[in-house]
């Protein structure tokens, strides 16, 4: 079986296809895992002394401004444990986070 093409749907159902017996060619679901977990995958990326971009975890929009003010505009938001493009934006100042998130 490969989980590849379709978004997140093959991703999600991932496991669950391998839980029942059937084999993931391609991409493990623990590397899948790993790469949608923000903080499991900067570990790694600290842990093998990996350079990137300054990034962080926020579970609300107040926290999500911390971080935005730490790293510095643009950012790039994206709700978590996701691979692609959907429901991702660029923010390039504070006023577009706050009336993103006020009409939410």
């Amino acid at each position: 079986m490969i989980v590849s093409f379709g978004g997140q749907t093959p991703l999600k159902l991932a496991r669950a296809l391998e839980a029942n017996g059937y084999r993931i060619l391609g991409t493990s679901t623990e590397g899948i895992d790993l790469a949608e977990d923000r903080k499991r995958f900067g570990a790694l990326l600290d842990d093998l002394k990996i350079a990137c971009p300054a990034y962080g975890t926020a579970l609300r929009p107040g926290d999500a401004l911390v971080v935005a003010h730490r790293i510095g505009y643009p950012v790039l938001v994206r709700p978590s444990y996701v691979l692609g493009g959907r429901a991702m934006e660029i923010f390039t100042v504070t006023r577009d986070c706050r009336n993103t998130w006020a009409g939410r």
